[in-house]
């Protein structure tokens, strides 16, 4: 997966995040009259910016249906992550409240923080739940594969298909990052 497209997806897994730095920017502008609104434009512009292109990028990539580079799997387990998304926006995206988004020093503050964790998810090549992915309709699938030699193995895999109804049967999946798989095939 290319870093851009591994950005893309970690920029939209802090959507809530996002949307409301946009609304305390938009509130602190109102409350001050349009008075050096300087910081809250330019966060927003970006926001914005960034918020477009990492959705459609995204959403190029999980709408290209197509088999290519993937490799067939049948389905020995699975069980469905329930608890992934919720446990993401607590974990990671709550604690960020806590910067000032309307002045220069929080937002330094919150770039450091932020650069540095987009550092480690790109070393590793690693991302976690996505509410934009929920949204469309994908889960997250732990799952018991059996290759075509017959070899076991274990993945974490983004469908939009009720995996655990199709035990038996062979899906085809192609490599998101390191963790995650994505199945290709469509209900």
């Amino acid at each position: 997966m290319s870093k851009c497209l591994t950005f893309a997806l970690f920029f939209i897994s802090y959507l809530p995040l996002w949307v409301s730095v946009v609304f305390i920017d938009i509130k602190s502008m109102v409350e001050s009259n349009m008075k050096d609104s300087y910081i809250e434009i330019a966060s927003i512009i970006v926001i914005i910016l960034i918020l477009i292109a990492s959705l459609i990028m995204v959403c190029v990539q999980l709408a290209s249906g197509s088999r290519e580079n993937t490799i067939s799997y049948e389905i020995k387990e699975a069980k469905e992550q329930k608890m992934v998304t919720f446990e993401f926006l607590l974990s990671y995206i709550l604690p960020l409240f806590a910067y000032e988004f309307t002045e220069w020093s929080g937002i330094v503050l919150f770039l450091i923080f932020f650069g540095t964790f987009w550092f480690l998810v790109a070393r590793h090549n690693v991302f976690s739940a996505n509410i934009l992915l929920e949204i469309k309709g994908y889960r997250f699938y732990d799952c018991k594969l059996v290759s075509i030699d017959n070899t076991e193995i274990e993945m974490c895999i983004l469908s939009k298909r009720r995996l655990i109804r199709i035990k038996g049967e062979t899906i085809y999946i192609k490599s998101l990052n390191n963790e995650l798989k994505l199945d290709v095939d469509r209900e």
